[in-house]
């Protein structure tokens, strides 16, 4: 039927009635949607929620009725408010390690040259290591005798004298630096990814109109520019920061704990200790509500004006033209290259040493055996393969659970449209995903032994992936929300062409995210030491507990625990240095929670 339209244009219309999907392809799978959607929910809120509310009630209630007075007591008693004190510098601490990472990073772009990856790498190394295993490497180097300790032999050499390095005030300086070995790294390589996809057109522009000297300006654009991996690193260490347990147990001397004690470990003597779990929970409380108002603080100053998105490219820019790489810039590299590989050499060194030579002499001292597999073979022998497999499982599980369950709640909060509501729900996540695990182990703890599930695998895992997973669900929301694909909705909605072009769209949206989420989500919990310590019970021995059993006897159990801790590595140290460049730089910086 011919049909005239404007400006005499003849369109024939056909009149055959159409059958059959608009796009081809069947309909979504949406009971799998819905599945999926129903168990992130579902953990979150029997796994976090209601026992942070149990926990909520044990704090604000004494006998039954609303009360104060756990409160009261918390701020009243030194103990209690030395461990927060402690915490908040530990905060404050991380604060500063994102200035530093930062300030390293653009230095490294700018004047390590052929050195700049090679530094990257080695500073990412720590990353895949164990708090425990980080205060092991440093426990061995600053050992207070000069026979055993390389700080201390090295001072002694140098002065005469050494000072005492696990002593009062001094114990800090090592716990800091065990801490800053670990996660530096991790602070630098997101940056240098964000900067690294920086415009051009952004730099030339602050060299031009910049005010104060062009350097300063080109260092505030890039400050303003990758607030999104800003608020993604703050909130990490914020709740690493917070996290800090192992490390002190495994550093602090039974005699010093008291002048390092945290949060974490106060709890934790509170909560076994007494029978009434109300003082723990307010101090669990209390802690949730610093955390919590330093995470809301920092997602406030990362949705300022100004603020985008860098998306990796395939190859790095240069935005300073290359006039020679200065030497003392190198040296600068290769120096902090040198000293961020030295615990690690300490430690395979100290491993490849009989127990007796390890616990006697220093790694540079003659042994009675230049190669020795005796520290191996007892760690061996006190169930490190079962540990190993034990921790496969419960990493590798809520790996997985937490990568498939966070991208329908993900995609739901990308195309929302009621504002306020997406607003209120990221708060919310924003909160969980700094949860500090006092507010909820406690309940579950003892829900597992009346169960009669302590000791399986099963609880871990789930604990695990409800803890991981309001981090992921934010990060994956921010890669859907920043896609450069018109409409991310395609990806899950009913118009996808079929479920291979779905999946292939959902890849090429999400996919590095994913990976990232799964990486990180592997790593975190193979690294864990907290919860396993808390619930795990004798028929689950995941391998940071026994890394712990070998440490408590530190002086005559030297050499298997750098074994323990070399071998604990492997796993995730290989698994980061095969996916942070390609997948999980970009799949972090790629998203920014708006």
């Amino acid at each position: 039927m011919p049909v005239e339209t404007h400006r005499g244009l003849r369109l024939e219309v056909t009149s055959r009635r159409m059958s059959g999907p608009l796009v081809p392809g069947g309909r979504p799978n949406m009971k799998l949607y819905g599945a999926l959607l129903v168990t992130a929910v579902t953990l979150m809120l029997v796994l976090l929620v209601v026992p942070t509310v149990w926990t909520g009630v044990l704090a604000f209630s004494e006998n039954g009725r609303p009360s104060l007075d756990h409160f009261v007591s918390v701020f009243t008693d030194p103990e209690s408010l030395r461990a927060f004190l402690h915490t908040g510098i530990w905060l404050l601490i991380a604060g500063l390690m994102l200035v530093a990472g930062f300030g390293l990073a653009v230095l490294s772009q700018q004047h390590f040259g052929r050195w700049s990856a090679a530094f990257v790498n080695v500073m990412m190394l720590p990353f895949g290591l164990s708090a425990l295993a980080s205060g092991a490497a440093f426990r061995i180097i600053f050992d207070p005798a000069p026979e055993r300790g390389t700080a201390t032999a090295l001072t002694t050499l140098l002065t005469g004298s050494s000072p005492v390095w696990l002593g009062p005030n001094l114990i800090w300086l090592v716990l800091i630096s065990a801490f800053a070995w670990t996660w530096l790294g991790f602070v630098v390589s997101l940056y240098r990814a964000g900067l690294e996809a920086i415009p051009r057109e952004h730099i030339r522009r602050a060299r031009a109109q910049g005010s104060g000297g062009w350097l300063r300006g080109m260092l505030n654009l890039q400050w303003r520019l990758l607030r999104p991996v800003t608020w993604v690193v703050l909130l990490t260490l914020c709740v690493a920061a917070a996290r800090i347990f192992d490390l002190v147990l495994i550093v602090a001397p039974g005699p010093m704990q008291d002048e390092v004690n945290v949060v974490s470990v106060h709890w934790w003597r509170l909560a076994t200790s007494s029978a009434d779990q109300g003082p723990s929970a307010a101090v669990a409380v209390v802690l949730l509500a610093g955390v919590a108002g330093v995470a809301l603080l920092c997602r406030k100053m990362m949705r300022q004006p100004h603020s985008v998105v860098p998306q990796p490219p395939r190859r790095p820019l240069r935005h300073w033209p290359r006039r020679g790489v200065p030497w003392l810039s190198t040296v600068i590299g290769l120096a902090v290259s040198l000293l961020w590989a030295f615990p690690m050499f300490v430690l395979v060194v100290t491993a490849v040493r009989s127990p007796d030579d390890a616990g006697a002499v220093g790694w540079w001292r003659p042994a009675t055996a230049l190669l020795s597999t005796a520290s191996l073979a007892e760690v061996l022998g006190a169930g490190l393969p079962g540990a190993l497999w034990s921790t496969l499982i419960v990493a590798g599980g809520s790996a997985l659970i937490v990568a498939s369950a966070a991208l329908v709640p993900a995609y739901a909060l990308a195309a929302a449209r009621h504002r306020a509501l997406v607003t209120a729900l990221t708060i919310v996540l924003s909160i969980l995903a700094v949860l500090p695990v006092q507010m909820y182990v406690g309940p579950l703890r003892l829900l597992i032994d009346g169960w009669g599930l302590s000791g399986r695998t099963i609880p871990l895992i789930l604990m695990h992936a409800a803890a991981g997973l309001p981090f992921a669900i934010l990060l994956l929301r921010g890669a859907l929300a920043s896609a450069a694909e018109s409409r991310a909705g395609e990806t899950l909605g009913r118009r996808a062409g079929s479920r291979t072009d779905a999946a292939r769209h959902l890849w090429r949206t999400t996919g590095r995210a994913l990976v990232a989420v799964a990486v990180l989500e592997f790593v975190l919990v193979w690294d864990d030491f907290i919860v396993s310590f808390l619930v795990s019970g004798p028929g689950s021995s995941p391998l940071t507990l026994v890394l712990w059993g070998e440490a408590r006897q530190f002086g005559i159990s030297t050499g298997p625990v750098a074994a323990a801790a070399v071998l604990s590595a492997l796993v995730p140290a290989g698994l980061l240095m095969g996916t942070w460049r390609r997948w999980v730089v970009p799949g972090l910086t790629g998203g920014v929670f708006r």
